[in-house]
Formats: C-alpha cells, sequence, structure tokens
C-alpha cells in the first residue's frame, strides 16, 4: 500500500478519503471495472468515483430516459477509507444502504444531466426530449381525430395551464429505487394519466355537491360517496348526482367523459426536471412500529420531479355517440330523468358541460393540484 509522502511535519498530503472498488449499470454489459478515486472529503470522493465508473461502464449510450429510470440501476461494490481514523467501511451492500442514499442522488442527478438544456446547447438526449413530446403531441391529434370519427365531441381543446411547483406523478409507483415518476415508456416524457386527471376532477364535483346539499358530518358525506360511486342510476337521484353519474360514471355505467392524457409543451431552452428530497426523520416509528424519538437520525430520500414552469395540454371529449344511444332506450331501460338531463346538454350545444369542465379542471389544480405530494404544494397549476 502506497502510504504517499509525507510534509515537513510528518503528515501525509494524500486526501483523507479512498474510495475503491467497481459499478455495474443493470447487468454486466456497463461494467466500470476497478477504480480509485481520492478527496479530503467523503462526498467528493463518492461524486468522483461515480462519474468515473459512468464513464469508464459507457452507460452514456442510453438515450433512453425511461429505460435508462427503470432498467440501468447502478450496482456499486465498493469500500471508503478514512486515511485519518485508519476505518474502512462497505459503500454498498445488499443488507445496507443498497440503491438509496449517496448513490441514487448521484444517479438521478446524471440522468438530470443527460435530459437538460447545457451551456446554450442542445444535448442529444434533450434534443430526442424535445422530438419525442412532438410526436406525443401528434400521437394525441390522432387519437382526438379518431374520436372525433367516432362521435366523440371535444369539449376542452388544448387547453394549457403551467405548473408553479414541482410535480411529481406516480411517486409510490413500485420502483427499485423505491421512488419513481411516470414517464412515457417509448417517448421518455412526463405526463399526467388521463386517469388521474379525470380522479381529481371528479373530485371537485363531489365536493361541490357536499357543500350545495349541505353535508356535514362524515356519515352523510360517506353516505353521498356511496350513493355516487356504488349505486345505479336512479330518477330518484337529485339532478346534481345524476349529472355527476353521468359525466364520470359508476360501478355499472361508464361516465360520458373522456379524459385523455395531459402532455408537457417543452420549449427548447427549457429544463424539464429537477431533484428534490424528503428526509423522514423517524424511521424506526415508520418501518418497524417504534416509539417515535429524536435520537433517530433522519434519512434524506432524493427523488425526481419535473420542474415548475413546464406547460401541460388538457383534451376532454363527450361521449356523443352513447349520449344518443341512451335516448332511444326504454323507460324501464334508462332513467327518464337521466334522459332529460341528457337533452338539456345537446340543446345546449355541450357549452354548458364544456364550461363546467374547463372550471372543475381550473380548481382541481389550480388549488388542489395533481399527482403525489399535494397536501405539501406539489403539482399546483396557473
Amino acid at each position: 500500500m502506497n502510504k504517499g509522502k509525507k510534509d515537513n511535519q510528518g503528515k501525509s498530503n494524500e486526501p483523507r478519503y479512498k474510495v475503491e472498488g467497481r459499478v455495474w449499470f443493470g447487468n454486466k454489459g456497463f461494467y466500470s471495472g476497478d477504480l480509485v478515486e481520492n478527496d479530503d472529503k467523503e462526498a467528493s470522493a463518492k461524486e468522483k468515483f461515480f462519474y468515473k465508473a459512468w464513464e469508464k461502464s459507457n452507460i452514456d449510450i442510453i438515450e433512453s430516459i425511461p429505460l435508462l429510470f427503470q432498467k440501468y440501476i447502478p450496482v456499486i461494490e465498493a469500500t471508503i477509507e478514512d486515511r485519518k481514523t485508519k476505518r474502512i467501511q462497505s459503500w454498498f451492500n445488499l443488507k445496507g444502504e443498497s440503491l438509496g442514499g449517496d448513490s441514487k442522488k448521484l444517479f438521478l442527478n446524471k440522468i438530470i444531466e443527460k435530459s437538460q438544456f447545457k451551456n446554450n446547447q442542445l444535448g442529444i438526449v434533450h434534443e430526442k426530449i424535445l422530438k419525442f413530446s412532438k410526436t406525443f403531441e401528434d400521437r394525441i391529434k390522432k387519437q382526438k381525430e379518431n374520436l372525433k370519427n367516432q362521435n366523440f365531441e371535444i369539449i376542452l381543446d388544448d387547453y394549457k395551464l403551467k405548473t408553479v411547483s414541482r410535480l411529481v406523478v406516480g411517486l409510490g409507483a413500485g420502483h427499485v429505487l423505491e421512488t419513481s415518476l411516470t414517464l412515457h415508456h417509448i417517448f421518455g416524457i412526463p405526463y399526467i394519466p388521463g386517469s388521474a386527471l379525470k380522479g381529481v376532477v371528479r373530485m371537485v364535483n363531489f365536493w361541490e355537491i357536499v357543500s350545495e346539499q349541505n353535508k356535514k358530518s362524515d356519515k352523510e358525506i360517506q353516505e353521498l360517496q356511496e350513493q355516487l360511486y356504488d349505486k345505479d342510476i336512479s330518477n330518484s337521484d337529485s339532478n346534481d348526482i345524476l349529472k355527476h353519474k353521468l359525466l364520470f360514471g359508476t360501478q355499472k355505467f361508464k361516465g360520458l367523459l373522456v379524459f385523455l392524457d395531459a402532455y408537457p409543451n417543452i420549449e427548447n431552452n427549457q429544463q424539464i426536471f429537477e431533484l428534490d428530497v424528503m428526509t423522514p426523520h423517524y424511521q424506526g416509528y415508520y418501518t418497524k412500529n417504534q416509539v417515535p424519538g429524536d435520537w433517530e437520525n433522519p434519512n434524506p430520500i432524493p427523488f425526481l420531479t419535473v420542474k415548475k414552469g413546464i406547460t401541460f395540454c388538457f383534451n376532454v371529449f363527450f361521449d356523443k355517440f352513447r349520449a344518443e344511444r341512451i335516448l332511444t332506450l326504454k323507460y324501464d331501460e334508462f332513467p327518464n330523468q337521466a334522459k332529460n338531463i341528457i337533452r338539456e346538454w345537446f340543446n345546449d350545444d355541450l357549452s354548458k358541460i364544456s364550461q363546467d369542465v374547463k372550471v372543475w379542471i381550473e380548481e382541481a389544480l389550480k388549488e388542489f393540484g395533481v399527482g403525489a405530494k399535494t397536501r405539501l404544494g406539489y403539482g399546483i397549476f396557473e
């Protein structure tokens, strides 16, 4: 072992920390080989080691962000030596840090770096993201044309709203890194699934009905929820409840509103992703049912988010074909009061529905947000 040079006082001039080992990215096809890096700070030594491993393994040829994020996860086998205390510890082991902590943060930072607009130049991955963003937009346009040909009527056409806080959809989805982010598996861009959008808009209309019917107790609200979601459409329902069931559906009736995936309108010089961190302070309480205590060390968990300032386009359709078919059904096949509501919508050329949906989407995204961690201000739009 090279002990290094010493100064006039007999102290070593070598950096304090040495990281030695190897990295695999997903499999041995992207293997760094044996590496050594040194620095006076442990975090800097780890960073230099990881970035060299990234370069040596040739993992940079992977241009698909979702493929990199889902499949080519770094597996680190390395030791960290503290020359001052003579302590040598393992950076990675399957029972310990695994894919969290420093290795996860360094990996996510590299994903962000690959997808960003840097030094006034379009990187190859950022260029692909812009291209795929346009491809996604074209795909939505084709989907809209197909729906129109099937007698669906568009009631919200490329309605644009911009994020004013970080957005993270799919944070709790299954992922080897513990935290996830919804990315299109082909195009690699973040998007808001139509199902997520429908859920938050439906929630806004639900609370409108709660307010209008002056439901105050938990029991009353629970009964209303069961009536809206679990019970069939009936003439005994009020008009507000009938409209909700017709538009959003019940267990046995498919709603007449169709929410398409909301796609981002990414500009040439826009950064898309940003790293964030949450820091649970009581690991034992959350994972082992122990008493929470201030003696526990906090556990920083980095995760990937969509930056604020990204514009998303929203499209909503009305199933005119099924609505017209409902009007032809007999009284015992479909409640007459619900038919009257549909006739009113048609007499108004669906403009009332269009205005209602626009108001609901604005309230949902401006006041409540969409995705994960909305109570902390994530997923808010303007």
